[in-house]
């Protein structure tokens, strides 16, 4: 009798499987990818405990997919930017603390901004979740732009190289431990009325203020991953003009 319960409990969840993924598991390509390798299998294990909602790639169009990392906090990563509808496309930019696109990106057109650089409005050291983060107001549910220390673990759990998908530059970053991947295009960023180095580096908001020492904010810069093909700047030695337009990379 208990090796018959623990059957059944095992097989609960292929039965659970869609029809869909049914024909998949058929002929072998879970993650239909084209082939039917050991990432099959991985792929299997990862429906199963994630309930079919997280992927180890972007699998279709129907964006925006959450992308598991084996990240140890349990954070999956979107598939692609705020405002894209493909992994490759730049998508908005976005001010930090502001929620819509526009025409001009500096200090006279920034909302949370009181005369000077010196005077930004105390929106929080994070603003993860609230009215003035742009993943969240956009995409709603329980997407949020990540903080500075989900990055770092991005950056300490994936490795990561400059690459190119449908002829767009970007980095892509791949798990140490499952093999999930997401691709951050190099968009460039906003500043005044120009687009910048589009293609040449990728600049991504955090959701946290940035610090010029351990507890002490400065209130004219917030975190930021910067990229470009020879390196990867973050945490501390990376800031950026809270004024400046940028993308955005949603977490769960």
């Amino acid at each position: 009798m208990k090796k018959l319960f623990f059957t059944l409990f095992v097989m609960l969840p292929f039965m659970a499987v869609t029809s869909s993924a049914q024909i998949l598991f058929d002929r072998g390509d879970v993650n239909g990818d084209g082939n039917a390798d050991i990432s099959d299998v991985v792929a299997l294990v990862n429906i199963i405990l994630n309930g079919g909602d997280a992927q180890l790639t972007c699998p279709d169009n129907h964006h925006p997919h959450m992308i598991d990392l084996g990240l140890p906090s349990g954070t999956k990563w979107a598939c692609c930017n705020v405002g894209a509808d493909k992994p490759e496309a730049y998508g908005g930019y976005y001010a930090w603390g502001e929620t819509e696109v526009k025409t001009t990106y500096n200090w006279n057109t920034y909302n949370h901004y009181d005369g000077s650089s010196n005077t930004c409005h105390n929106i929080g050291r994070d603003i993860a979740g609230t009215q003035y983060d742009v993943a969240h107001v956009k995409w709603g549910g329980s997407w949020v732009m990540p903080s500075r220390e989900q990055i770092n673990e991005l950056l300490n759990n994936c490795t990561h190289e400059w690459t190119t998908v449908n002829s767009v530059n970007g980095r892509k970053f791949t798990s140490k431990t499952n093999g999930g991947s997401i691709f951050l295009p190099a968009a460039g960023e906003r500043g005044n009325s120009e687009l910048s180095n589009a293609g040449g580096y990728g600049d991504y908001w955090s959701s946290t203020l940035y610090e010029s020492y351990p507890g002490e904010s400065d209130p004219r810069g917030a975190v930021d991953l910067y990229f470009y093909s020879g390196r990867v700047y973050w945490d501390r030695s990376c800031s950026s003009s809270r004024s400046v337009g940028h993308s955005v990379r949603p977490v769960r």
